[in-house]
């Protein structure tokens, strides 16, 4: 992938195992990832028009709620569909997540297990 080429998919991750999962899984799909460790950070790559935003909700830095308030909130990304993840017990950042405007929130297992099917959408 040359590296002007913007991503499809930004991801708010900084767990190895699913950076490592995420990037794999997009390398096989052919998809083109770019990750963010810092809300500026994944606001920059997202104004180069992705097709996906990942979020891992425990990622405290980012202050997911609020971060994907703001990116439903912004007219340019509004339409970005944001799949995130989370601990299973994490029933009340799970109803956050959704009230903010998450399009899509699953467990750590789940999304793990989906990751074929959830980048694919992205591949087209």
């Amino acid at each position: 992938m040359p590296e002007n080429t913007a991503p499809q998919v930004i991801a708010g991750v900084s767990d190895l195992l699913f950076t490592s999962k995420i990037s794999e899984t997009a390398r096989l799909l052919r998809i083109s990832i770019g990750f963010a460790g810092s809300r500026e950070a994944l606001f920059r790559k997202a104004s180069q028009a992705p097709r996906l935003i990942i979020l891992d909700l425990n990622l405290k830095p980012l202050d997911p709620v609020a971060l994907i308030r703001d990116l439903k909130g912004n007219p340019d990304l509004a339409e970005v569909p944001i799949t995130a993840f989370v601990n299973h017990e994490c029933a009340d950042l799970i109803e956050a997540a959704r009230q903010a405007g998450c399009d899509e929130v699953l467990t750590r297992g789940a999304f793990s297990s989906g990751l074929p099917k959830i980048l694919g959408g992205v591949a087209g």
